[in-house]
C-alpha cells in the first residue's frame, strides 16, 4: 500500500509540477461555467412579471364603454393591453413582432347601447400561434361589456314599468348606475365553474448556471483523468515502466499506482469545481453530500477507466493526447454537457444512453435539481461502475508495459 500511495504522489507532484496545469485546473473551468451560465440563462426566473400576451389597444372611441371594455382587457389572464395612439401601434406591431393590435372603433358605444352589432378589428399575425389566444380574451371580454348593457337595459325596462322615469336625464343615471352594478357583479360573479386536469409531471431540467457547473466539471474532469492514456504511453514509450519493472514491485503495484494517483487529482478538481459552483454561481449540489460523494466517486472511477483503455489502445504520444481530447469533447457534448438531453428527440436521448457521461450529468442534475438521496442516484452509481469495470478489464487485458 505505501509503494501505491509513493507512485500516486510522485504523479501528483509531476503533474502540477508545471504552472500551467492550474490554468487547465481550475481556471479555465470556472471561466467557461461563468460563459456558459450566462448564456443558456444562469439568473432566476421573474416571478412577479406579467407574462400575458401584449396586446396593442387604440381607441377611437373614448368613450365610458370603450374603457369599461378596456378595464375588463386588464383583468384578463391572456392579455395585457397597452393603450398606444394608431401610429405608434401599428409601428409597434409591425417592427416588435407583438402579437396583436385591437382598435375599438368610433362609434362602439352607440352600437352596443342600440343593439347593433360592432365589429372590433384585431389585427394579429397571421402565422402567430398566440393569435387564438389574444382572440378568445378579446372575445371574452367584450361580451362581458354586452352582457352588463343587456342587464342594464332590463333593469332600466323593469324600473320604467313600475315608475316612468320624470325625464331622460333620470333615466340615464339609472342605466349608468344599473350599468356599474352589472359590471362589478360579471366581474367577480357569486359562482365560478373551475376545470381542474390532473397534474402531468414535465421533464425538470437545470437552469443555466446548475447545467454549466455540473457539464464542466464533467467536460473538464474527463480531459485530466482521460490523461491517464498519455502518462501511460509517455512512460511505455520512455522505458519507465520497464525500469519499474526491474525493481521488487508487481505490476498490480505500479498499475494501482498510475490510478490512484490519476483518480485522486480527478476528484480533488471535481471538489475544487463543485465548491466554485456553489460560491461563485450560487449552485445548491443538493442535499445529500453521501450521494453526491457517490457519484463524484463513481465518475471518477470510470473516467479513470477510460483512460487506461486508451491507454493500452494508443501506440504514441500523438495517438494519447488526439484520443484524449477527441473522446473528453465528444462524449461529454453527446452526454448532455454543453446543453440539456430534455430539449433533444426521444430516439437521441435513448441511443445515448450508452455513453457514461450521459449517466454521470444523470446524476449530477439529479443531485443539483431534483435533490436526489442515496437511494436514487444508486441506479446511476451502479451503471458507472459498471462501465469502470468493463473498461478496467479491457485495457489491463490489452495493455502492455513495453
Amino acid at each position: 500500500m505505501t509503494k501505491i500511495l509513493h507512485l500516486a504522489w510522485n504523479d501528483i507532484q509531476i503533474e502540477f509540477s508545471e504552472r500551467s496545469t492550474l490554468i487547465f485546473f481550475l481556471i479555465l473551468p470556472i471561466v467557461f461555467t461563468a460563459i456558459l451560465g450566462n448564456t443558456v440563462g444562469g439568473s432566476a426566473p421573474d416571478e412577479t412579471a406579467d407574462t400575458r400576451l401584449i396586446l396593442l389597444l387604440v381607441d377611437e372611441d373614448e368613450t365610458d364603454l370603450s374603457m369599461a371594455l378596456t378595464a375588463v382587457l386588464e383583468e384578463s389572464t391572456l392579455a395585457r393591453p397597452v393603450l398606444r395612439d394608431r401610429t405608434e401601434a401599428v409601428r409597434l406591431l409591425e417592427e416588435e413582432d407583438l402579437p396583436g393590435l385591437l382598435t375599438i372603433p368610433a362609434g362602439f358605444a352607440a352600437s352596443l347601447l342600440a343593439g347593433e352589432g360592432v365589429d372590433l378589428r384585431l389585427a394579429t399575425a397571421v402565422t402567430d400561434n398566440r393569435t387564438l389566444a389574444l382572440e378568445q380574451a378579446v372575445a371574452a371580454a367584450a361580451r362581458q361589456v354586452d352582457s352588463a348593457i343587456q342587464i342594464a337595459q332590463a333593469s332600466v325596462a323593469a324600473a320604467e314599468q313600475i315608475r316612468p322615469f320624470a325625464h331622460e336625464a333620470e333615466r340615464q343615471a339609472y342605466f349608468a348606475h344599473a350599468l356599474a352594478m352589472a359590471q362589478a357583479q360579471l366581474a367577480a360573479p357569486p359562482a365560478v365553474l373551475e376545470s381542474n386536469r390532473a397534474a402531468v409531471p414535465t421533464p425538470q431540467g437545470p437552469d443555466g448556471f446548475e447545467l454549466a457547473s455540473a457539464g464542466q466539471l464533467v467536460t473538464w474532469v474527463l480531459i485530466t483523468l482521460i490523461g491517464t492514456s498519455a502518462v501511460l504511453v509517455n512512460e511505455r514509450i520512455g522505458g519507465t515502466l520497464r525500469r519499474l519493472l526491474v525493481t521488487p514491485t508487481q505490476k498490480v503495484t505500479i498499475m494501482a499506482g498510475r490510478i490512484v494517483g490519476r483518480l485522486s487529482q480527478g476528484l480533488l478538481q471535481m471538489a475544487l469545481l463543485i465548491g466554485a459552483g456553489a460560491l461563485l454561481f450560487g449552485v445548491n449540489w443538493g442535499n445529500s453530500p453521501a450521494a453526491l460523494i457517490m457519484v463524484v466517486t463513481a465518475f471518477g472511477l470510470a473516467a479513470t477507466a477510460l483512460g487506461l483503455l486508451l491507454g493500452a489502445l494508443a501506440r504514441t504520444r500523438s495517438q494519447a493526447s488526439g484520443l484524449t481530447i477527441m473522446f473528453s469533447m465528444v462524449l461529454a457534448a453527446l452526454g448532455g454537457a454543453w446543453w440539456p438531453l430534455e430539449i433533444t428527440p426521444a430516439s437521441y436521448q435513448t441511443a445515448v444512453q450508452i455513453l457514461p457521461t450521459t449517466w454521470a450529468m444523470k446524476g449530477f442534475t439529479g443531485v443539483i435539481v431534483r435533490g436526489h438521496g442515496v437511494a436514487e442516484v444508486l441506479p446511476v452509481v451502479g451503471v458507472l461502475l459498471l462501465f469502470a469495470l468493463v473498461f478496467f478489464a479491457v485495457g489491463l487485458w490489452r495493455f502492455r508495459y513495453e
